[in-house]
């Protein structure tokens, strides 16, 4: 095979994941907002920017992970006919606060802006019939799209104790996306980039090609990469692996000298569900009449000052930044990819691993910033890069030799103490029990009839759900810690009693049925996984979208 390819790559790769939350017993839930804000401030406005330059003929060129849990909640019926009940009512809200604010109030540009985007997220939701996986299928299929495959639910794998835990993982994964993308994945999210030595040997035997590794994994590694991050390892199992490349995070991540920071930016914390009267909000909030954040945000980061001091927030200006950013960063990347070639890496890879959820949610400008990139490269001669994903550097320039990288994540401190400490380390011990128990009950089970199949099928989700890295991360952040702790236990329960169940216990079969209505995902999955058999991922019908006729 020849490799010509003399020019720089750089791979901007966005990780989207959001943790399975399904409630379809009740009408509203806190945390179902965590999905539904994530699809109205990052999912549809990166589908729209991807649309808009390929209608105007911008090149672009993206890598984007999408995780099972991910894929499951675009498809789930009664979430997805509560999102468009979301966007319903932010087009009500942003009605509702033009009228409230008057022509000459300083907020009302913000105001006009947040209205105006209401109405394209629901109309572009409305459009694409709720089919998101259709309309990612379609980027991928123009090429300005590469869709990575992850693991089942997100768990950190070094944590996993068994070898048919992790195959299960990985498999369902596999699984999940060819039944979404029609096609066999190529790249592999490693969920919070975990890896420990042996992993990719898992991975391999899925004929996966490459995956992301954190920085130190790659400066780490045995013998050492004579170009460090910027060009990528062999794995001792054949894998590809690209290493975060630190300048380019900093960039973008921090909240000191990165982007977002920047006071014209709009501020995340500000919200009209706090500033606003509670009697003229409350027909927004949920039935339990507490304030919460309603997504229209009139204040800019305005600087190192109180929330209550923040400036009005006008969107031209924010939107002009973007754009100074986007020619900032090109112009970063420029000047690195000269300095690598001239210190004799003749084809070198930059490689920016993000939070998706970065860009819109945390970032509100981030789209932009996305969107400007492509153009603003597309208008400028001479680049001695382009964008790339990683398949294509894999095709267009030689590997590198074999290296063997240490245990490391992207985790706080760079390894494993986010997902184990003395906040959630009860977790791991229930997800081991659980695995042997599992594990166990598969080989046990040669000829099970129906109601041991569906029950040993509930099992296995019950275990994939608690293996979720999701759980010990917010117990670590102490963020929505209660809820957490709730869902890890209620995951550990379920499995107990099922397999209670499994034994001849009298469980009650209206419980096994709200198990099974809640945590409904990956319909099909069969427990013969665990004991050495395909995880038969599988549909009975098309993807799922909202039920009723939209106008």
């Amino acid at each position: 095979m020849t490799f010509a390819r003399p020019r720089g790559s750089v791979c901007i790769v966005l990780h989207g994941h959001l943790p399975w939350v399904h409630h379809p017993e009740h009408p509203d839930f806190l945390e179902e907002d965590w999905f539904f804000e994530a699809l109205v401030d990052c999912y549809l406005p990166l589908l729209f920017v991807l649309d808009d330059l390929r209608r105007d003929r911008v090149p672009a060129r993206i890598a984007v992970g999408l995780t099972p849990p991910l894929l499951e909640m675009f498809r789930a019926p009664i979430l997805m006919e509560k999102a468009k009940g979301h966007l319903d009512r932010r087009v009500a809200l942003g009605r509702a606060e033009i009228d409230r604010l008057s022509a000459n109030d300083p907020l009302r540009p913000a105001a006009e802006h947040h209205f105006r985007r209401a109405l394209q997220m629901r109309d572009y939701f409305v459009a694409e019939r709720g089919d998101l996986i259709g309309a990612f299928r379609r980027h991928v299929d123009a090429g300005s799209l590469e869709i990575l495959a992850s693991c089942a639910t997100h768990a950190v794998l070094p944590l996993v104790n068994t070898p048919e835990a992790r195959r299960v993982q990985i498999a369902v994964g596999v699984a999940a996306y060819r039944e979404a993308f029609g096609r066999r994945p190529a790249g592999w999210w490693l969920p919070e980039c975990a890896y420990a030595p042996g992993i990719d040997a898992d991975l391999a035997e899925h004929d996966l090609s490459w995956t992301i590794l954190e920085t130190h994994a790659a400066l780490g590694a045995v013998p050492t990469p004579r170009f460090g991050v910027h060009r990528p390892l062999t794995l001792p199992s054949g894998i590809r692996a690209f290493a975060r490349d630190p300048e380019s995070s900093r960039q973008v991540w921090s909240s000191t000298i990165g982007y977002p920071g920047d006071p014209d930016y709009r501020e995340l914390y500000r919200d009209v569900g706090f500033d606003a009267p509670w009697e003229y909000v409350k027909p927004w909030l949920h039935a339990d009449g507490i304030r919460r954040n309603l997504g229209f945000k009139y204040h800019r980061v305005t600087g190192r000052v109180e929330l209550h001091e923040k400036q009005p927030w006008d969107p031209a200006v924010a939107r002009r930044r973007a754009a100074d950013h986007a020619r900032h960063f090109i112009h970063a990347r420029t000047e690195q990819v000269r300095a690598l070639v001239a210190a004799g890496c003749a084809a070198p890879v930059v490689t920016a691993p993000y939070d998706l959820e970065l860009f819109g949610h945390w970032w509100y400008e981030g789209p932009w910033w996305i969107e400007q990139l492509f153009r603003e490269a597309a208008r400028t001669p001479g680049l001695p890069w382009s964008f790339a994903t990683p398949s294509d550097t894999l095709r267009d320039v030689a590997p590198e030799t074999a290296a063997a990288p240490p245990l490391s994540t992207w985790g706080r401190n760079g390894f494993l103490e986010v997902w184990l400490n003395t906040k959630n380390s009860w977790i791991l011990r229930h997800q081991q029990e659980i695995e042997r128990r599992m594990i166990e009950a598969a080989r046990a089970a040669t000829d099970p009839d129906p109601r041991e199949r569906r029950i040993l099928d509930l099992m296995a989700r019950e275990l994939l759900l608690l293996q979720s890295s999701d759980w010990a991360f917010i117990l670590t952040m102490d963020t929505a810690a209660h809820y957490a702790e709730q869902r890890a236990r209620e995951h550990a329960d379920r499995f107990y009693r099922l397999e209670s169940a499994l034994r001849g216990a009298d469980v009650e079969s209206a419980w096994i049925d709200r198990v099974e209505a809640d945590d409904a995902l990956f319909p099909g999955l069969s427990f013969e996984a665990y004991a050495g058999g395909p995880p038969a991922v599988r549909r009975l019908t098309t993807p799922a979208r909202p039920s009723r006729d939209y106008p």
